[in-house]
């Protein structure tokens, strides 16, 4: 044998003194560092525990627990196969001007911006849009993760609700956690603490849905996830003959922990996350009661976020209507005896209807909050039955921070020149009788001392018609007048017949009474009015001072009596609009209450009588503007949230599922086609590689594919090894007479193709891809595969 023949490839094989092999332990490949093994049964793991964390939520989160765990294979992937082995492969093939990438402050700059990319694709994954990312919205992202937590304690899961930062915060557990995990073992060889931290991660995704809901057969699914856990934590260290050694200790450990674990049952649990979660619920919730009682001021007025709306314009949103005068106050009433008044035009309904997103923050209510007439709310675990009036709902069990809704809303807002054609003929008479009532304050029905007091009710005719008005209880019949003059709102009754006749539409009537209620008649704004016997009699002709219960209430009862339908409505002005989270921020200065007039094709249309220094007005969240309601945007919603300390960005329930959707189907996809870019151009660039490179090469496709060499093979020995492949073998002798100056060619791209059909015979679809990695095409210039071809020619 001569000496070319003895030549050994038993170790890596060093270019020169100064260029040592990036990885030492290229020998060992093949017995205690499988990538595969590792990236296999990582994705085993995560895929059980993402199977386990879809069933906390209905619908179950499915694309976006597909993109999550799509995502931390990638970066395992990445991390632990393909950059090694394009970094060995940059090695090798010479290109150290590659090399300087990847090291020193380089690399770690390099890995940060690839950490918080993937962060951040894992929380558009998660449900936040992606707008919010690119445009650093960091405080509104935080605030809405913070009341998504608060959240929490009162959700029940399956979560069924609509709260989409309930479901965001749900969906960031699996996120955060796989890409810990991810992060954890994405390199060449993890040591034993990553691999614990990665697996404690990963397994932390099986147990927590299996905390908050009893799994079914827990026993079996506990000894699934050890065997997933064990076979991610040493799963590469086992060979084949000790596979059953292996195997039985990992047996008798689930053994004995099965027979264990009923003796560590407890009734309670060792963690209570529902502690944890509460401690971030606000520690002020504000209760709001609708009593119109016209003393001082008492609503809640502390600044904080009570609701947000999401929501295609602006509304009042209503939590009751008054429908009852008694005498001193409107209350609510059992609804109309006399029949519903007609449902408003077809057109109308479609034009004026939307669908709202409400979240209640700092509140408590079992008023479901909503605006105009509302149709059945969804997504409320509590039993919700109608109100007391048509069109409003409340609900069984008190509504509490977190609790998020959606209701289709009917608020019609014509302009005045719609409401000016309307003639006093139009109104229906019978169907809206109830809305004409006022009661009276008790007085005596005759002259007789001995006679009970009596509380009439009067019912006025129609605006702008003859007929009587009548006392609706005993004594019954067209007495009303009479009983009008005679009672403390004898000036109130004059003041609206006097406003009606000058009046030629209804809409002018309800202009003229709004209009008296102006600043300039002398009325003003104040909140710290006394308590007096009839409060809206002494309003209208003697304080002249109120707040919005004085205004609407006095208004309602004007119109009543000049016979136009009219209520009193209670609830929240618009508040501000967020044009970060698209929706309507109300705090409790925000409480309000108005008047609600009947118009015929429209319904019930909204007025504010109130003056515009009122706060729930002036803070910008009582003007609505335009035929459609829409509000402005306006910068004092980030001061208000802060300074309220509860506030709900975001439903952002359309648009958040839709905002992540383009980061899956756009980012990742772009990533792939620039991560196969790299690898085109690494493994086809040009250029000729030298015999000594080709042999370092050779030894480590060989590690890799599982034919690692012994000390003392030579070249000759693989070139007799590989007979059965004459290509393959050219391909040896090839290297070996190159390697040593006995010819100038280089194996040839068919010769190598059969090598590596060689390495990967028998192994399956994982042995060629190993295969592939391990000795790639490479591009050779074309003199050289001209010479290399007229040389197999001559031979």
């Amino acid at each position: 044998m001569s000496a070319v023949d003895r030549v050994t490839v038993a170790g890596p094989v060093r270019l020169s003194a100064s260029a040592a092999t990036p990885d030492s332990r290229l020998g060992r490949l093949g017995a205690t560092d499988r990538p595969t093994v590792r990236l296999a049964t990582f994705t085993a793991l995560a895929l059980y525990g993402v199977l386990r964390w879809a069933t906390l939520t209905k619908p179950a989160p499915g694309l976006r627990l597909v993109g999550m765990l799509f995502m931390a294979v990638l970066i395992v992937g990445l991390g632990s196969i393909i950059l090694p082995a394009l970094a060995d492969r940059a090695w090798y093939g010479g290109w150290h001007r590659v090399g300087w990438m990847a090291r020193g402050w380089w690399r770690r700059a390099l890995v940060a911006a690839l950490v918080l990319l993937c962060f951040c694709v894992m929380l558009a994954l998660a449900g936040i849009p992606v707008s919010w990312l690119y445009g650093v919205r960091v405080a509104v992202i935080a605030s809405g993760v913070r009341d998504g937590l608060s959240a929490l304690p009162g959700v029940l899961v399956p979560y069924l609700g609509a709260n989409s930062w309930v479901r965001i915060v749900i969906s960031l557990g699996p996120a955060l956690l796989l890409l810990g995990a991810a992060l954890a073992v994405c390199t060449r060889s993890p040591s034993e603490l990553r691999r614990a931290a990665a697996a404690l991660a990963l397994a932390a995704i099986v147990v927590i849905p299996a905390m908050v809901m009893h799994p079914l057969l827990p026993y079996l699914q506990g000894l699934l996830l050890f065997a997933l856990v064990a076979a991610f934590m040493w799963g590469e260290r086992v060979v084949s003959r000790r596979s059953g050694a292996a195997l039985a200790v990992i047996a008798a450990a689930a053994l004995f922990a099965t027979l264990l674990a009923p003796a560590l049952a407890r009734h309670h649990p060792w963690f209570n996350y529902q502690s944890l979660a509460g401690s971030l619920a606000p520690a002020h919730v504000e209760t709001f009661d609708w009593t119109q009682r016209y003393g001082p001021y008492n609503w809640p007025r502390d600044g904080r976020t009570v609701l947000t709306v999401k929501a295609h314009r602006a509304d009042y949103w209503k939590a009751e209507n008054l429908d009852i005068f008694d005498g001193t106050a409107w209350s609510q009433g059992t609804g109309p005896v006399t029949g519903s008044p007609p449902a408003p035009a077809a057109s109308e309904l479609a034009r004026y209807t939307q669908r709202i997103s409400v979240t209640l923050e700092a509140m408590r209510t079992t008023a479901v909050i909503a605006a105009g007439a509302a149709e059945r709310p969804e997504h409320i675990d509590a039993a919700v039955a109608p109100g007391q009036s048509a069109g409003t709902w409340t609900t069984s069990q008190p509504l509490s921070s977190g609790s998020t809704y959606t209701v289709a809303t009917y608020s019609p807002d014509p302009t005045p020149a719609q409401l000016q054609a309307i003639p006093a003929t139009a109104y229906p008479d019978a169907s809206l009788a109830d809305y004409r009532v006022v009661g009276l304050p008790p007085g005596r029905s005759s002259t007789c001392c001995n006679t009970p007091q009596v509380s009439p009710e009067i019912e006025f005719p129609p605006f702008h018609s003859a007929g009587p008005v009548l006392n609706m209880s005993e004594p019954y019949g067209a007495i009303g007048e009479r009983l009008m003059r005679r009672s403390a709102y004898a000036r109130a009754y004059a003041l609206a017949r006097s406003l009606a006749a000058q009046a030629a539409t209804p809409y002018a009537f309800v202009k003229a009474v709004e209009g008296y209620l102006s600043p300039a008649d002398g009325f003003a704004y104040d909140e710290h009015v006394p308590q007096y016997r009839y409060p809206l009699e002494t309003f209208l002709f003697s304080s002249q001072r109120g707040y919005c219960q004085q205004f609407a209430g006095a208004m309602a009862l004007l119109l009543r009596m000049g016979g136009i339908p009219a209520r009193v409505a209670t609830g929240f002005t618009s508040g501000l609009y967020d044009s970060a989270t698209q929706e309507y921020v109300v705090s409790d200065r925000d409480a309000h209450a108005w008047v609600e007039v009947w118009f015929p094709r429209y319904g019930w249309v909204r007025f504010n009588p109130t003056p515009a220094s009122a706060p729930a007005i002036s803070g910008g969240g009582g003007v609505l503007s335009g035929t459609n309601g829409q509000h402005r945007s306006t910068s004092a919603v980030t001061a208000r949230r802060s300074a309220a300390g509860a506030h709900a960005p975001g439903q952002k329930t359309p648009t958040a599922s839709s905002g992540s959707f383009p980061l899956v189907a756009i980012v990742l996809p772009a990533l792939a086609l620039v991560l196969l870019g790299v690898l085109v151009a690494l493994w086809f660039r040009g250029g000729r590689a030298e015999p000594e490179e080709l042999v370092v090469e050779l030894e480590r496709a060989l590690a890799r594919c599982g034919r690692p060499t012994s000390g003392g093979v030579t070249l000759h020995a693989l070139e007799r090894r590989f007979r059965d492949s004459p290509a393959a073998a050219r391909y040896l002798r090839r290297l070996r007479l190159a390697r040593f100056g006995a010819v100038t060619e280089l194996p040839t791209g068919p010769e190598r193709r059969a090598l590596r059909a060689q390495l990967a015979s028998g192994l399956g679809i994982t042995g060629w891809i190993r295969a592939w990695w391990a000795l790639p095409p490479r591009r050779q210039k074309r003199g050289a595969q001209a010479a290399a071809g007229g040389s197999q020619a001559a031979a």
